[in-house]
């Protein structure tokens, strides 16, 4: 059984339908990508699956349970946390308050040391500016945050939404080093990203969604030498 199965979801807007019977799945300890123009969808599967929007249709089971009734904050309890798209740190709050709130979850005070050792460890520059004011920070340092708060609740599935968006480009290699190391210490990965050709470059496997539904299922490989691909999504001619 696969760490992560979405099966046949339908979601909705009002009325109108932004998904149209979304399938996948993520094995534990891969990193699997979706890829997709603006508008195909992508947020909208992440935020099925984390509850943030109830979907009118199908199913999602993660790790065997199904979720379909718990409530978005209860998704962290069991082991999914979400670096949302454009950040979302509390602007309000230090960087150490920031990672402090990852870890809400949690009674384990040691872990709790250990993962923000492991958080500093792979952003020396939050340990640097633990005490500055989170809404002060660079976007890059932004994104780091709102990554390390998500690691903070120790998850064993990590939703990554658009983690390289508006960064410079020397920022988004660093970014997806990151997630490559982030991985091989043992976290699974769903990342959702507009730079298909980076993502391609980190993910064991991809899906190609166009207008809430998905049209392609391959290995990074061969969706990189895949022409449709090449041709929309990695600039190739």
């Amino acid at each position: 059984m696969a760490m992560l199965e979405v099966k046949n979801i339908h979601t909705y807007y009002g009325n109108i339908q932004a998904l149209q019977g979304i399938s996948l799945e993520v094995e534990k300890g891969e990193i699997v990508t979706l890829i997709g123009a603006n508008g195909a969808g992508k947020t909208t599967t992440l935020r099925s699956i984390c509850r943030m929007i109830d979907p009118r249709q199908g199913s999602i089971i993660y790790e065997g349970i199904d979720l379909a009734n718990l409530k978005p904050h209860e998704m962290v309890y069991k082991g999914m946390a979400m670096v949302p798209e454009g950040r979302g740190v509390f602007s309000r709050l230090s960087v150490s308050e920031n990672l402090d709130m990852g870890a809400f979850s949690r009674d384990d005070v040691a872990g709790i040391r250990q993962d923000l050792e492991r958080v500093y460890t792979l952003f020396p520059r939050l340990k640097e500016r633990r005490t500055q004011v989170a809404g002060t920070l660079s976007g890059g340092e932004q994104q780091m945050l709102a990554t390390g708060r998500a690691l903070m609740a120790h998850p064993r599935l990590l939703l990554m939404d658009e983690p390289s968006m508006g960064l410079a480009p020397i920022l988004v290699e660093d970014t997806f080093q990151t997630i490559k190391d982030i991985n091989k210490e043992g976290t699974t990965i769903l990342l959702v990203e507009q730079n298909a050709t980076m993502a391609l470059a980190i993910a064991n496997r991809g899906y190609v969604l166009q207008t809430g539904k998905i049209v392609l299922h391959d290995t990074a490989e061969n969706l990189k030498a895949n022409e449709m691909v090449q041709k929309a999504y990695l600039g190739i001619e």
